[in-house]
């Protein structure tokens, strides 16, 4: 069957959540053999491996699912952002989602494939990869001269550095905090004048479903790695920190665009149904009675329903 590279935003986010399980049956894909994405008689979206192909009638695209092995967030997984009040209040005004580009995170490894002291590992790997797959290429003949066989090698590389390189230019990134409960170090951490820090909470997929359709976008928990013994895989690489930053709890949202921006634009902002896209809004523990009547009263001036609470986190106890 040809595949038509057709993916609808329904079928993109059948292939996020379901990931490795057929969406037809709910069986488990096997590792190493491609899913298959596509539509079914009726037009409905389809996912699934051999086990249900039948029901297939259109191929959007083989999926190479084990190639990408960050975790995804379910629906119900429930992710907290803690913030100042400035940028609270440009969500409500803007009724959108900021995306900072992945250069301008604050992390110079953001994105990095490993140590630079283990480059030369690295790229020693790459180029004999490279070499095999010249050598074994379907329709290659004959034995390939070594001069071009290291050119051709060689050229590979460097390409593949290059789009590595881009990759941190044409990721944007929003970075939420996974957590059943609220987390007094974010407050510390994120909310930096404590008095005027306020947090919003909700669950993954009603801030999936709240963005801009037209914008795709992916979501996955980070994954916190000893760049000393790891090197981080094309697919992966922006969801992977070092495992010093393991606090952060991290899931982080990824739109990518497919062209370079100016260099003056770091980040996107992505249209949000800002009433439907959160559970709460949840003002710092630190701040006075006062500040609450601030929040909700910005709120109502920019039209926004969301339900606002003090925090309980510094609650008086009794001995």
């Amino acid at each position: 069957m040809i595949s038509t590279g057709r993916f609808t935003i329904e079928l993109r986010k059948l292939v996020h959540y379901r990931h490795n399980t057929c969406s037809i049956c709910g069986q488990g894909l096997v590792r190493g053999q491609p899913a298959y994405a596509g539509y079914n008689a009726l037009e409905r979206p389809v996912y699934t491996g051999e086990c249900c192909r039948h029901f297939v009638a259109e191929l959007a695209s083989h999926i190479y699912w084990w190639w990408i092995d960050y975790p995804r967030p379910d629906r119900e997984t429930m992710i907290w952002r803690y913030m100042d009040f400035a940028k609270l209040v440009a969500m409500f005004k803007d009724r959108s989602l900021y995306f900072a580009r992945g250069d301008k995170l604050g992390d110079p490894y953001e994105g990095a494939r490993g140590l630079a002291s283990r480059e030369r590992e690295w790229k020693d790997y790459c180029l004999s990869f490279f070499r095999n797959a010249i050598v074994t290429a379907p329709g290659n003949n004959g034995p390939v001269p070594e001069e071009e066989l290291a050119s051709r090698s060689k050229q590979m590389y460097d390409d593949f550095v290059i789009t590595s390189q881009r990759d941190r230019l044409l990721n944007f990134v929003s970075c939420w905090h996974s957590n059943h409960v609220e987390s007094e170090a974010q407050w510390r951490l994120y909310a930096p004048s404590l008095p005027t820090g306020v947090a919003v909470r909700t669950k993954f997929g009603k801030l999936d479903d709240s963005l801009d359709q037209r914008f795709d976008v992916r979501g996955g928990f980070v994954q916190y790695v000893d760049y000393s013994n790891a090197f981080a895989g094309t697919y992966d690489k922006l969801f992977w920190k070092r495992s010093s930053l393991s606090h952060e709890a991290e899931v982080r949202i990824v739109h990518q665009q497919t062209q370079l921006s100016e260099p003056e634009v770091f980040g996107v902002s992505v249209p949000m149904d800002i009433n439907n896209a959160l559970d709460a809004i949840i003002v710092s523990p630190f701040a006075q009675d006062w500040f609450v009547d601030v929040v909700r009263e910005t709120a109502k001036k920019f039209d926004v329903s969301t339900k606002i609470e003090k925090s309980q986190l510094l609650s008086e106890p009794f001995f």
